[in-house]
Parts: C-alpha cells; structure tokens; sequence
C-alpha cells in the first residue's frame, strides 16, 4: 500500500513539475512595453503621478472646432502651430472609440456603421495644447477603386503639409495583428520621417496569456521589419566605376513604448494620455523659452 501512495505522490510532482514548466508567467500582458527593455521594471518618467494628472487635464480641454476635409478639399488645409498626434488603423480597428476613451469618454469621434465608409479627415484640437487627427481606416476590400484613390491622395496631402504633426499612432487589432496595408503605411512614415508608435487595440477580446502570446508575435514582427528597413538602408548606397551614387536612407523612428488598449475596459488607457501628454508639455515649454527669449 506505502509502495502505491509512494508511486502516486511520484507522478503528481512530476506532472505539477511538467505543468509549472510548460506555464509561462504572462509578463508582457501589460499597458505598455519598452520595446527596447522588456524587462524594464522602473516606472517611466512620464508616469509619475503629477504627469497623469496634465494628461487627464490636457485631454479634458474644450475642444475647438475645426473644418473637415477629404480628398477634393485637403489642399486647403492649413495646419495650426499646436503640436499634432495622428491615428491611422485600418477600418473598424477601433479609432473612434479609443479617441473617444483619450478624450475622457465623449463622444466626439462617430464611427460609421459601415466598413470603409468613412472619407474624411477630422481634427480635434484641445485648446493650445494638443490636436488629434483622425484619418478615415483602410483596407476594407469592399470598397470602390476611387475611394481607395481619394484614401491616398487625403493622406499623401495631409502628411505633406503637417509640418508640426509629432507623432504618428499606428492603431492595430489585436485579433488580426498586421496586414500588407498596415506595412504600406508604415513604409509611408518611413519614408516621410514621421515618427510612429504602435498600439494593438481590444484586448479586451483576450485572456492575459492570450495576450503575452500575440505580444511575443508582434515584437517579433517589429524586429523583423526593422531589419528590413536596415538592410534597405545599407544597401541604398553603390559605387559604378568613377560614380559614386548615393540614394536617401530613412530612420526606423519607432516610439519605444508599445501600448495594449482597451477602450471598453479603460485598460491602457491612462497610461497612453500621460505618454502623449509630454509631447503637449514638451511644446509647451518650448514655447515658453522662447517667449523669455524675446523679453529679454
């Protein structure tokens, strides 16, 4: 009997041995990750109590109204000096509604009910701090060949003339991770020398090991484009006998902090407002500076 108990408690350490083997602590099911540190366990600056606070004020600001614009009208637009974030995402990747979450909950992004709809370029500017700029989703197949043309030609525009715009949010879902078109408009920024932050949007849809799963994929994702970018770089360069030709190179210019968000469940989503808010803070005290210049 000893000898059949003894047997038992043997196989149930080592299946407990084998399970706590195969469980893996999801620690990147986090807010945010420092793509550059994902071991970081030091609280980032911009997450102090007193910058939590500026970005729940900034994004409570009064929004002032601003003309909407699409294809046949953005050649008109004429960008503000206020510093400007904008969000791109594919449709139904959830802009509206995480500009709606960074905007304390109201409603002021409409999302339209049908997919690749949407044609036009909104901006919310809140009071002289910081303006968001919502850009119509892409690649929704379903859609006429003009407006995938007009897509392109508001955004070509629109990237053209935001002299001030500072950073670029690349909105996507989680479910789905990225598609050919979320690489077409990273190339774009690339290209544009436009810096970009991810965020992978309703995690709400998944478990925290789910989570930390499609966290190992998208880093992976990220580090294989970057060595993409490099070697285009390295190789952008050529001797032909006496000619020296020299092509333009372009920077990887990637936020290192990566965002998980929910603007369902409000994960992620305090800590975003307090990440933007430094680039409001930022300008703003650039500003200052140089009006203490002029005083003197």
């Amino acid at each position: 009997m000893h000898v059949y108990i003894n047997v038992l408690v043997c196989i149930y350490v080592h299946m407990y041995i084998y399970l706590c083997a195969r469980t893996v602590t999801p620690y990147l099911a986090k807010p945010f990750l420092n793509i550059n540190f994902l071991n970081a366990e030091e609280r980032p600056f911009w997450l102090s109590d007193k910058n939590v606070e500026k970005g729940h004020l900034i994004f409570s600001s009064k929004i002032i109204a601003y003309p909407v614009y699409v294809a046949q009208t953005i050649h008109k637009y004429n960008p503000s000096n206020i510093p400007q974030i904008a969000i791109f995402g594919r449709s139904n990747v959830g802009k509206s509604s995480l500009i709606n979450a960074l905007l304390n909950y109201r409603d002021v992004a409409q999302a339209s009910k049908t997919p690749g709809r949407t044609r036009h370029l909104f901006v919310f500017n809140l009071m002289s701090y910081l303006s968001i700029v919502d850009l119509p989703g892409y690649g929704y197949a379903q859609v006429s060949k003009e407006l995938r043309n007009n897509w392109s030609i508001l955004i070509e525009e629109y990237l053209n003339k935001a002299k001030n715009l500072k950073r670029a949010l690349c909105l996507i879902e989680c479910t789905e991770l990225f598609t050919p078109h979320d690489f077409v408009l990273l190339d774009m920024l690339i290209t544009k020398r436009i810096p970009f932050q991810i965020i992978i949007t309703k995690i709400d849809k998944l478990k925290a090991q789910e989570l930390h799963n499609i966290m190992i994929k998208v880093l992976s994702i990220i580090e294989n484009y970057k060595k993409k970018v490099k070697v285009f770089n390295e190789s952008s360069s050529n001797k032909k006998g006496t000619t020296h030709i020299k092509k333009e190179t372009y920077e990887f210019n990637i936020n290192e902090y990566l965002f998980n968000v929910s603007s369902l469940k409000h994960f992620g989503i305090q800590e975003l407002r307090a990440n933007l808010s430094i680039i409001a803070m930022d300008s703003l005290n650039a500003r200052n500076r140089r009006n203490n210049e002029v005083m003197k």
